[in-house]
């Protein structure tokens, strides 16, 4: 399964959100599924190196178009990754192929940008995983998936406080 990690880029950041964005990570590394994110810092990062340090496929989606858009005009890692796809579509026009390249989204803490990721993923039935606890717009998914929802996709969405829960749940309702 390809999963894209949306959730918090700037600090404030809590040291206990950004352990469990790390876990995240090693446990997508650990179930063989790719790890994708918009190429930015902070809870989406972090995740990526869980995953890049426990042998995962981490594939970033770069608002920038090239390599030196990426590091100059948004100042974006390129360590622990080991693939790029430059969009050249700014933020928040990456969030579009990085959801729609992906099966399933994990969302954690965020704003905006977040919340954009989310409605995307929510309306075309994707699979996603609350890291429940993680502050940011997570307090208000279940309000917005109930108020948003027309043909069962808040079925589609779940919750968890611990990474290995999350994953485990978009595991199952992958094989259904």
């Amino acid at each position: 399964m390809k999963i894209s990690i949306c959730g918090a880029s700037l600090p404030p950041f809590d040291k206990t959100v950004l352990k469990k964005s790390y876990e995240i990570g090693k446990e997508i590394a650990l179930n063989n599924h790719v790890l994708r994110f918009g190429g930015c810092w902070g809870y989406p990062y972090e995740s990526a190196k869980g995953a890049f340090e426990n042998k995962g496929s981490v594939i970033a989606i770069s608002p920038g178009r090239d390599k030196e858009e990426h590091l100059t005009k948004y100042k974006f890692p390129t360590e622990n990754i080991t693939g790029f796809q430059f969009t050249g579509l700014g933020i928040p026009g990456r969030n579009i192929p990085l959801v729609n390249g992906s099966d399933a989204a994990i969302i954690i803490s965020g704003q905006i940008g977040t919340l954009n990721e989310f409605t995307l993923a929510f309306h075309q039935k994707k699979i996603v995983g609350v890291l429940e606890g993680s502050g940011g717009i997570t307090k208000l998914i279940r309000g917005i998936a109930e108020i948003c929802r027309k043909v069962g996709e808040e079925d589609k969405v779940v919750y968890g406080k611990e990474p290995s829960e999350i994953i485990r749940k978009l595991n199952n309702l992958n094989q259904n």
